[in-house]
Formats: C-alpha cells, structure tokens, sequence
C-alpha cells in the first residue's frame, strides 16, 4: 500500500495544498494511525471517526483501488471520500484534505469520483476503483491497549490498528511466527470485517480481503488458514484479543 509519514491533518490541509477552497474543511482534526502498508485502515479510521463526529447519516465512503505501474500489478490505494456541506472532499493518508470538482449529486459513482483523487498519483493506472462502507457493527467490548513501547514494529503497528478500529467493531489481534529466508519471525496481524468482508490488516503487506467458509473473526483455524496464504507455513498462532 502506498503509504507516508506521520500525517497530523489540521482544519484546511486542502487549502493549503491548492489554495482556499471556497468552503473550509471539516472543522476535525483527524490523526494518522501511523502504521506500515495501512492506506485502508487508515481510510477506515478516518471514515469512523467522520460518522462519529457528524452522525451515522453523514455520507462518507472509502474508496479502493487496484493499480498498475507500467507493465507491472503493484500496490492499490484507498482514501476516504465524503460529503461535506454539499461539497464532495476525499482525505488521503498521503496528502490530507482534497476538494472534488465532482457534483455531488453523482457522489455515488466512484467512476466518476474517482479521477481527481487518482490524479495525484501520475504513473499509476487505477484498476476497479470501487466504494467500501460499514454495515452496523458494535464496538469491540475488551478492544486490544495500543502497545507504543513494543520493540516489533508488526506488533506494535497491528496494535495500534486494532485499538483504534475496535472503537466501532469487534476485532481480533493475533501474533503468529513464520519462516522468512530460514530465520524465524514474530509477526502480529488485526482481523475484522468490514462492509461484510472479512480482512486482515498485515503490517508488512497491507489489508487483504478473504473469502472464507465464514466471517468468525474469533475462529483461530480459519484465522490461521488465511494469514497461510500470505505467510506459508505459518505457526504458533494466538489471539491477543482483549489484551
């Protein structure tokens, strides 16, 4: 996933890159999660935190795409888009706020939406740009503690992940080893669903949508055999679920 540096977005971040618009942002000041390969769980957050704060009725998607670099699949993106004061705006971990010259009656047809958000990634030809959105979920009742002291970065990163997105829905952190050019490696991985699909955020890779037998975040098996096909062979798995 495409990813930047810390991101602390403040009131007009959009302005500032392109010049006032003629409506201010969102009056939110919305924090990065700051963690490797998160471009959709950073949207995710972004997209929970926007309901949070102008109610469940606001209109706010995330916008996901494939991509393709000259002749070569690379990394898709994904960013939030949203409605604000009848103006269309997406945030993006890599640029903050972004004004949409999109009218905002078609805001449903990521088609159409999309074109000025992928222009600021010349080079990438975006493949099946396509909206997520959550459907109710509660919160996470014995959410994991964000571990910022933790030396692993996987494992601190994949905490921070499921913290913050287990403010809105169940999630469930594991920690897994598995073999990496003979040497054996402790890695941490967030499981939940979103917009009906089950994923897992990995740190050194990104998020990944399955499709599984069934969406049981908390079944360790299926778990395991998911996160097999990311990192053959991996083993030891366990929840740090609540922990």
């Amino acid at each position: 996933m495409i990813q930047a540096a810390r991101v602390l977005v403040g009131l007009l971040a959009g302005g500032a890159l392109l010049g006032a618009p003629e409506r201010p942002a969102p009056r939110m000041t919305h924090e990065a999660l700051n963690v490797a390969n998160g471009c959709l769980v950073e949207s995710i957050s972004f997209y929970d935190q926007f309901r949070e704060q102008f109610g469940d009725d606001a209109w706010v998607r995330v916008l996901q795409w494939g991509a393709k670099e000259a002749d070569e699949v690379v990394a898709g993106h994904a960013v939030a888009v949203f409605l604000y004061q009848n103006r269309l705006w997406s945030w993006d971990v890599n640029f903050g706020y972004l004004p949409l010259e999109v009218p905002s009656d078609v805001r449903e047809d990521a088609a159409r939406v999309a074109p000025p958000i992928l222009a600021k990634y010349p080079g990438i030809t975006a493949r099946y740009p396509l909206y997520r959105f959550d459907f109710p979920q509660t919160p996470d009742p014995h959410p994991p503690a964000e571990r910022l002291t933790e030396e692993n970065s996987e494992v601190r990163d994949a905490s921070i992940v499921a913290a913050r997105l287990g403010r809105h829905r169940p999630v469930n952190l594991v920690q897994y080893s598995y073999v990496r050019n003979g040497a054996t490696c402790v890695s941490a991985a967030v499981v939940f669903l979103f917009h009906g699909r089950f994923f897992i955020y990995f740190p050194d890779y990104g998020s990944v949508p399955f499709l599984t037998r069934e969406k049981a975040i908390a079944n360790l098996r299926l778990v395991q055999e998911a996160i097999r096909r990311i990192h053959p062979g991996a083993f030891a798995l366990k929840s740090l679920r609540g922990s």
